[in-house]
């Protein structure tokens, strides 16, 4: 009988261990985008992370600029899948007119993006989300980009 409050003591403790475990969440890593025109890198986190596939997201970014920044700049924010086929609704956005951004950015002025809100696709399997600042030819003058695999 002590044998048995023994053995069922010790599969309780172990059981609580288990449970007080955190779970490791892996942050999303937002890397440079793959472009040939070499925009500067931004700095973007998402909320939730990582995102819920069909729920909304939202998206924090800020960057230093090391071209000029000029009127009719847009903020792009997409979800596209291993095909670069755009997933849902794109977010586009006049870059200068948003709250705390004056145009033009100089080389070496740090921006922030106001927060973006985007909806993720069903599935999140295979996809990319990116997110850039293009100058009036759509060229990305910062960019990162999240791959979700």
């Amino acid at each position: 009988m002590r044998q048995n409050f023994a053995y069922l003591f010790i599969l309780l403790a172990t059981i609580s261990m288990i449970n007080a475990i955190p779970l490791d969440k892996r942050a999303t890593a937002f890397v440079a985008c793959n472009n040939a025109a070499n925009p500067s890198v931004l700095t973007v986190t998402i909320n939730p992370d990582p995102p819920t596939a069909g729920a909304s997201l939202t998206i924090n970014a800020s960057g230093t600029a090391t071209n000029p920044i000029t009127q009719g700049a847009t903020i792009n924010a997409v979800f596209i899948d291993a095909n670069n086929n755009i997933l849902g609704q794109a977010s586009i956005q006049d870059f200068c007119s948003q709250a705390g951004i004056s145009c033009p950015v100089q080389p070496g002025q740090t921006f922030t993006i106001p927060p973006i809100m985007i909806t993720a696709p069903a599935s999140l399997t295979n996809t990319a989300l990116g997110v850039n600042v293009a100058d009036t030819n759509s060229n990305p003058v910062a960019c990162a980009v999240a791959r979700f695999t």
